[in-house]
């Protein structure tokens, strides 16, 4: 879409599942040495599993796009699919034992990330409210009420 897709800013990108090319690219890796494939993907969690079992040679799956945190490794084949959930809220640790351009084993942990007791990094900190200020006033402006809780997946 022109909102999701602004061709005026990048017009050399399109975005979509191309199968055949990724196939052709994982092909690539391998051939030129690379002794572990992973994709990061913002497809969702259920394409990306459809797309571990169709694509062979994939190792690990970063996943993203639908905000599941996954407390284990989903395993499609030899492909791991790790997602670590929305805004911040976990961080996954996947340490890999490669040999021979395989995943011999592996350890997976989704830590939680407690951001009400790490204070922020005052320079990041700083930055951040530079580019916030001049709209502190509209975003704070209240445009509606809910009478009910609003919940999102």
């Amino acid at each position: 879409t022109p909102i999701a897709n602004p061709r005026w800013m990048i017009p050399t990108w399109s975005f979509g599942i191309r199968e055949g090319e990724l196939r052709a690219n994982v092909e690539k890796a391998r051939k030129e040495g690379a002794g572990l494939v992973v994709l990061l993907s913002h497809n969702g969690f259920d394409v990306d599993r459809k797309l571990a079992a169709r694509v062979k040679g994939i190792d690990v799956i970063l996943t993203g796009h639908t905000h599941d945190a996954l407390p284990d490794v989903v395993k499609v084949g030899k492909t791991l699919l790790i997602a670590s959930g929305c805004h911040g809220k976990f961080v996954s640790r996947l340490d890999l034992d490669v040999r021979g351009g395989e995943v011999k084993g592996y350890r997976y942990k989704l830590i939680p990330v407690f951001s009400d007791v790490i204070a922020p990094e005052s320079q990041m900190a700083a930055a951040i409210q530079k580019v916030r200020a001049p709209h502190e006033k509209m975003l704070r402006e209240r445009i509606g009420q809910a009478e009910s809780l609003l919940y999102r997946r």
